[in-house]
C-alpha cells in the first residue's frame, strides 16, 4: 500500500490532551453510576466482548457534527484513528474492577492485614494505612505526598505492560494484519462508521442505508434497557435487569428444559455478541459449536456414570454461575476438570501457533540481523522491534525483582503474559470475544513452583498469584488490552491508509500518558466521594489474601490434583487440531474454535449461542447473496447495531452521572 511510505503529520496536541482527559474521566465515570455501571461505563458494556463505549464516543461526535453540517470540511484519516486508538487504549481503564482488581488490591491489603503487608509485601505497592482511612468516609484531598512512590511503581506497571504488548504486536503485525487479515471486529465497525463520515452519499437518512438500519436496530434494542434502570416502573421486556448477568447471559436455567442438560452453564443472549461474530470466519464458528455439543454429550456421560449430580439440583446449584463456580463446578471437578484443559489449550494455541508461522519469524529475524532485505514497509525495522520488545521483557521482569520475586518467579511472570495474551488476542481478533481464565494465568506458577499453596502464604507466592491471576483474567486488568489495541489500531491503519509508523508512535505515546491521568481520577473519586457512595468500595476485601492466596482457592485452578496430564492434553489436541488444519486444506476443524468450545467462552459468557446464529446467518448470507450481501449489507448492518447499542450506552452513562448529583 503506498501509505506505508507516507508518514503523515500527527497530531500530538490532539492526542495529548485527550488521552489526559480520557485518563480523568475513566473512573469517576464508572464509579458513579451505580447499579448502571455494567452497561453504561465507558470501558467494558459488555465484558465477555471487550467492547466499550470509549473507543466510539469521539467518532460518534465528529459523525453527528458531520451531519448537522457543523462539520463540512473533510477529516483526515490520521486523526480519526487517532482518536479510535485513544478511546480503545483509555477505555481498558475504564472498568469499575481495573481500578478495584489491579490498583486497590494492594492498599486493601495493608489496611485489612497490616501485619502481613509489613512483613511480606513492599512498602511502596500501598501508602501507610494512616493515608488509606479517609477513603471510607470520603471529603477528604487525596494526600498526594504519601500517595506518590505508589504512584510512581503503578505508572511503571501499567507502562511497561503497554510497551511489552505494543511492541509484540509491532513485530506480528504484518502477519495478523497484511497475510492472515484477522478480522479484529471492533476496528471493522470503526471503518463502518468512518466510511460514513467520508463518504457525501451516506449522509441521508439513516433509514436508506444498511448501516443506519443497523444503528436504528442497536438504538432500539438498548434503549428500553436503559429505560429500565431510570425508571423501575417501565416494563423489563428483555428480563435484563433480572435475570441477565453482566456479560449478557441468561442468569438461571432452573425454569427452563435447558437445566436438564447439565454441561450447560450459561446460554448468552446479548445481540452485540451475534452481531460481532457474524464477522468472525465460518470456518471457526462452525468449529467452535460443533465442538461445544461434542462437550455436552460428553457431560452428559459423565453424569450418567456418577458425575456432576449437584449441578441438576437447584437447592445446590440454583444458577448457571453456581454450575461454573460452585462448589460442583462444570470447570473444576472431576472427572474432565474443564479448566485446566482449556488452559492446557489456550498455551498450546500460542506454541503451536508460533510453530505453523515459523517461517514468518525466521524472516523477521533475520532482517533483524541484517541477514534479509525483507519486509521494510513495517513501523520500525525488526532490528528496532525486536530490541525494544527483549527490552520490555527484561524491564516487565526488573520490575517484578524490584518487588521481591526471585528470578525464576521474576521471569515466568511476562512467560505467562506472553503465552496467554497471544491465544486470548488471537481470540478476540477472529470472534469478537476473549476468554476470560478467571485465576486461570496461575497455571505455570502452580505447575512450576507452588503444586500448593504455601502456608503460611510468602510475599511472592501472593503477588505472583495475584499479579498472573488478574493479568490474563480479562483485557481490563493490568494493561493487558494494550495488545489488543494495538492490533486493533494497526487494523483500522490499514483499512483507511494511515502509516502504521505513525500509529506506533501513537500506541506508545498513549501507553506512556494514560497511568497518571487514570490514577489521579480514580483516587479523586475515591477521596471525594467515599468508598460507601461509589461502585467499587475499597479497603473491604482483599483479594490477594483471600482469594489468590486463599488455600482452598489456589489448590483447585486450574483443577484440583491431579490435573496436569489434562492441562497437557488440552495443549496436544489443540495443536494436533492447528498442525491439521495448516496441512490439509480440506480438514473442517481450526483451532479457535476448538479451544472456546470447551473454554470460559462457553462454560462461563455462555457464547456457543451467539455462535450458533451468527454461523446460520452468515451462512444464510453467503448462500443467497455470496459476498457482496455480506460486504453490502451484513456487515453494515452488523456494525451498525454495534454503533447504535454503544451511542444509547454513552447516553445513559451521561444520565447516571447526572443522577449520582441529582438523584430522581
Amino acid at each position: 500500500m503506498s501509505s506505508e511510505h507516507v508518514e503523515e503529520k500527527i497530531p500530538w496536541l490532539l492526542i495529548i490532551v485527550l488521552t489526559i482527559l480520557f485518563g480523568l474521566i475513566v473512573q469517576p465515570w464508572v464509579q458513579m453510576l451505580g447499579p448502571m455501571q455494567t452497561y453504561y461505563n465507558l470501558g467494558l458494556i459488555v465484558c465477555s466482548l471487550g467492547l466499550g463505549s470509549a473507543p466510539f464516543i469521539p467518532l460518534l461526535f465528529l459523525w453527528g457534527l458531520m451531519r448537522l453540517k457543523v462539520i463540512r470540511r473533510k477529516i483526515s484519516p490520521i486523526y480519526l484513528v487517532s482518536l479510535f486508538t485513544i478511546g480503545s487504549c483509555a477505555g481498558w481503564y475504564g472498568a469499575w474492577w481495573s481500578s478495584g482488581q489491579t490498583f486497590w488490591d494492594w492498599p486493601n491489603t495493608r489496611f485489612l492485614y497490616p501485619d502481613l503487608f509489613e512483613r511480606e509485601l513492599p512498602w511502596f505497592l500501598s501508602p501507610p494505612v494512616d493515608a488509606l482511612e479517609p477513603v471510607l468516609t470520603g471529603g477528604a484531598p487525596v494526600p498526594w505526598d504519601a500517595w506518590t512512590p505508589t504512584i510512581i511503581f503503578w505508572w511503571a506497571w501499567f507502562f511497561i505492560n503497554g510497551f511489552f504488548f505494543v511492541t509484540l504486536a509491532t513485530i506480528m503485525r504484518r502477519h495478523w494484519i497484511d497475510i492472515e487479515r484477522v478480522p479484529f471486529a471492533q476496528a471493522m465497525v470503526v471503518h463502518e462508521l468512518i466510511r460514513r463520515m467520508t463518504k457525501e452519499e451516506d449522509r441521508r437518512g439513516l433509514w436508506h442505508t444498511p448501516f443506519g438500519i443497523g444503528v436504528i436496530l442497536g438504538i432500539a434494542f438498548n434503549l428500553p434497557i436503559l429505560l429500565t434502570y431510570l425508571f423501575p416502573w417501565f416494563p423489563d421486556i428483555y428480563a435484563w435487569r433480572t435475570n441477565t448477568c453482566g456479560h449478557g447471559a441468561i442468569m438461571s436455567l432452573s425454569d427452563t428444559p435447558l437445566w436438564s442438560i447439565v454441561g450447560i452453564s450459561m446460554v448468552n443472549k446479548h445481540p452485540l455478541s451475534v452481531a460481532l461474530m457474524y464477522l468472525a470466519p465460518l470456518n471457526v464458528l462452525f468449529t467452535y459449536w460443533f465442538w461445544y455439543f461434542i462437550y455436552l454429550i460428553l457431560m452428559q456421560v459423565a453424569f450418567y456414570m456418577g458425575y456432576y449430580t449437584g449441578l441438576n439440583d437447584p437447592g445446590v446449584c440454583p444458577t448457571g454461575c453456581c454450575r461454573a463456580w460452585g462448589p460442583v463446578s462444570v470447570r473444576f471437578s472431576e472427572p474432565y476438570k474443564w479448566n485446566a484443559f482449556s488452559r492446557g489449550a489456550q498455551i498450546g494455541l500460542t506454541i503451536f501457533y508460533l510453530i505453523v508461522t515459523y517461517r514468518y519469524f525466521v524472516e523477521t529475524i533475520k532482517a533483524a540481523l541484517g541477514k534479509s532485505n525483507a519486509y521494510k514497509d513495517e513501523p520500525v525495522s525488526y532490528r528496532v522491534s525486536y530490541g525494544l520488545f527483549l527490552l520490555a521483557f527484561i524491564l516487565f521482569t526488573a520490575l517484578m525483582l524490584i518487588c521481591g520475586f526471585s528470578l525464576a518467579g521474576a521471569v515466568l511472570m511476562p512467560i505467562t503474559a506472553f503465552l496467554f495474551w497471544i491465544a486470548n488476542t488471537r481470540v478476540w481478533g477472529t470472534t469478537g470475544t476473549y476468554i476470560q481464565s478467571a485465576e486461570g494465568g496461575v497455571a505455570l506458577y502452580r505447575l512450576l513452583m507452588w503444586p500448593k499453596a504455601p502456608e503460611p502464604p510468602t510475599g511472592e507466592f501472593i503477588m505472583a498469584g495475584t499479579w498472573s491471576g488478574w493479568h490474563v483474567n480479562t483485557p481490563v486488568e493490568g494493561n493487558a488490552g494494550s495488545f489488543l489495541s494495538s492490533f486493533c489500531a494497526y487494523r483500522l491503519a490499514s483499512l483507511t491508509g494511515v502509516n502504521s509508523r505513525s500509529v506506533f508512535k501513537i500506541l506508545l505515546a498513549v501507553q506512556a500518558i494514560l497511568p497518571i491521568p487514570f490514577m489521579i481520577g480514580a483516587l479523586w473519586v475515591f477521596y471525594t466521594f467515599g468508598g460507601g457512595r461509589v461502585v467499587y468500595h475499597p479497603l473491604s476485601y482483599s483479594a490477594p489474601v483471600s482469594r489468590f492466596a486463599n488455600p482452598d482457592n489456589w489448590n483447585r485452578i486450574p483443577g484440583t490434583e491431579p490435573w496436569a496430564h489434562i492441562f497437557f492434553m488440552g495443549m496436544i489436541m489443540t495443536g494436533i487440531v492447528a498442525l491439521l488444519h495448516a496441512r490439509f486444506v480440506w480438514f473442517p476443524f481450526e483451532p479457535i474454535g476448538f479451544l472456546m468450545a470447551f473454554s470460559d467462552a462457553s462454560l462461563f459468557f455462555g457464547m456457543w449461542l451467539p455462535a450458533v446464529i451468527a454461523w446460520v446467518l452468515k451462512t444464510i448470507t453467503l448462500r443467497v447473496g455470496g459476498s457482496r450481501l455480506y460486504e453490502d449489507y451484513g456487515i453494515p448492518v452488523a456494525a451498525g447495531f454495534v454503533v447504535g447499542f454503544v451511542t444509547i450506552a454513552f447516553i445513559g452513562g451521561l444520565i447516571g452521572i447526572y443522577r449520582f448529583f441529582h438523584p430522581f
